[in-house]
């Protein structure tokens, strides 16, 4: 699984940048094929609240999988 707070690889953005154009809707762990291959979307927390107990925004990537 990627480190979420490490900075995005310039073909991981432009991948997630594709997928979100053609899947804008995607829910957590949704997994498509686009070129042969696999991609699950997932989230993870951004920023959170003060106290820490929720989440303010959240962010996602589009990760290779198998």
């Amino acid at each position: 699984m990627p480190n979420y707070k490490n900075q995005p690889t310039p073909e991981e953005e432009k991948i997630t940048r594709v997928l979100d154009e053609l899947y804008p809707k995607a829910k957590s762990r949704t997994i498509i094929e686009y070129q042969g291959k696999q991609y699950q979307i997932k989230y993870f927390p951004v920023e959170k609240t003060d106290d820490g107990e929720k989440v303010k925004e959240w962010g996602h990537r589009w990760v290779l999988v198998g």
